[in-house]
Parts: structure tokens; C-alpha cells; sequence
């Protein structure tokens, strides 16, 4: 393919990320050194196969719209993201995200059914790239129930995927599961350029600004992480599903002792508190 075809792309998908592995079975171990052309012919490739593998995610995925109040002049700025459904329980939806996806003070989440709730901001680390949004059950009609469904993650190591194994990430800015971009994974752990305290996945795959926070799954569904980043030639970052639990934790010890407080000051417990 010539250099002006992948410049095409590149315009389209504002930040071009996807890259090539051979085939299946005997194939050499994956290389960077490919062309852009390679790297586009390969996702387009991939079309068909990743297509199939994201229909059993398509329950975990939501889109973000993050937007300020009105300033003076009357202008709302507004941040388009994705995100993950990590955990229902009978008050809330919890939704993992990027942190830069959430500047502002008003947040809406839509799910896989079309429908649009108000949602919160519970946690942000803006140094790991992590929050965490609480989205109410309650009013909630039952067929948005039957859309949600919680991804089952695990960390790359832990599923034994390899470099140059194909994955997908799921872009949910212009609607849940409206951009399914396939890939390939580079490797489990590098420093993050965007961080040097912190490692995340880097893998290669078509991804535009709105990815952000999307789901990072293998072909068999499972999470891996949320997309943090990327750059126009080929690769991606994403903090791996491991970091994004610990903070998980962090956030769930912080509510514990926000709760032990408000007991000890008399205070009643909020909804919200749940684990």
C-alpha cells in the first residue's frame, strides 16, 4: 500500500495506531519493523476476526461524555471518552475510565442499550491515568439492566499472552462499541512515556482521542486494561487491568475509612459507600 493511503488514515483516525503479526500457527515472532502500509493492510485484515471476538464485550462498554457548567460567555467544554463496567451491585454501576477523560464537573454515561444516565466521579489518580464512576440504579429501566454486563479481566501474564498475539480495543466515543479496532499486542509491561514511574501495556492498533479509557480485550474477551494513549505511528498504551484494581482497592479503603468516620461522628452511611 503507498504512504498516501496510510496518510489517509491517519487524517481519519486522528491518532493511527494499528499494526500487523502474520498469520496464525508457525508464524515468525512479531517485528516493529514494518511499514506503514503493513501496518494498515493488517488491520484491515483483522476486520472480520475481531469483529466476531467483540460481539461478547459489547455488554461492558460505555461511552463518557465529561462537560464543565457554563463559563462567563456561556461556552461548555466537553471531553469524549470510553469505559469499562467492572462491577454491578444492586445501587450502583461502577464504570472504570481514564482520569483525563474526566476534567470537568458534569459526567453522563451511555450504555450498550442507548440509554443515558447522570453519573458521578467517585475516584481519580490523575498519575496512573485511573477513575472511577458510580452510575445509580435506581430509576434504571430493566432492558438497561439486561445491557450491562461487568468485564471479566485478568492481566496479560496471567493469560499467557505473548507479543504479537492480536488483541482489540473498543472506542465508545460516538456511541457504545461504535469503534472496534483491532491489533496486536506489543508488550505486557513498558515504561510509559507519558509517566517514567509508571508501566503500562503497549500494544498497536487503530485508536483515535475518544478510545480513551476503552477496553484493551484479548480475542477470547477478557479485559486486559483501559487505553491511556497513544502516538501516529503505531502504538498504544493502556494501564493494565491489574493497576486498575489496586487502585480499585485504594479507593474501596478510602471509602472504608470515610464510612468508620461518619459511624463515629454519628453520621449515617450514604448509598453510594458500597463495596
Amino acid at each position: 500500500m503507498k504512504r498516501k493511503l496510510v496518510t489517509a488514515i491517519i487524517a481519519w483516525f486522528i491518532l493511527l495506531v494499528p499494526l500487523r503479526a502474520d498469520a496464525a500457527g508457525d508464524a515468525e515472532p512479531f517485528s516493529l519493523e514494518l511499514t506503514y502500509g503493513e501496518v494498515a493492510q493488517a488491520a484491515l485484515d483483522m476486520q472480520e476476526q475481531t469483529a466476531a471476538a467483540a460481539v461478547r464485550t459489547a455488554g461492558h462498554n460505555v461511552r463518557v461524555d465529561n462537560r464543565s457548567d457554563p463559563d462567563a460567555d456561556g461556552l461548555i467544554y466537553k471531553s469524549e471518552g470510553s469505559g469499562v463496567i467492572m462491577k454491578v451491585d444492586e445501587y450502583q454501576v461502577y464504570i472504570a475510565t481514564a482520569a483525563h477523560c474526566l476534567k470537568h464537573a458534569n459526567t453522563f454515561v451511555e450504555f450498550a442499550d442507548g440509554t443515558v444516565h447522570q453519573a458521578y466521579m467517585a475516584y481519580r489518580n490523575v498519575d496512573t491515568d485511573v477513575g472511577f464512576l458510580l452510575v445509580p440504579c435506581a430509576g434504571m429501566e430493566p432492558q438497561t439492566f439486561l445491557s450491562i454486563l461487568p468485564a471479566a479481566g485478568a492481566d496479560v501474564d496471567a493469560i499467557a499472552k505473548k507479543s504479537g498475539d492480536p488483541v482489540f480495543a473498543v472506542s465508545s466515543s460516538a456511541g457504545p462499541n461504535s469503534l472496534i479496532l483491532p491489533g496486536f499486542l506489543d508488550e505486557a509491561s513498558v515504561v510509559y512515556p507519558n509517566n517514567p514511574e509508571q508501566n503500562v501495556i503497549q500494544f498497536f492498533s487503530m485508536a483515535s482521542f475518544g478510545s480513551s479509557g476503552g477496553g484493551l480485550y484479548s480475542m477470547e474477551g477478557v479485559w486486559l486494561g483501559n487505553v491511556s494513549g497513544g502516538d501516529t505511528y503505531g502504538k498504544c498504551w493502556a494501564v493494565p487491568y491489574g493497576d486498575i484494581m489496586r487502585e480499585y482497592q485504594v479507593w474501596m479503603a478510602e471509602l472504608a475509612q470515610q464510612a468508620a468516620a461518619w459511624q463515629e461522628n454519628g453520621q449515617p452511611e450514604k448509598e453510594t459507600e458500597a463495596a
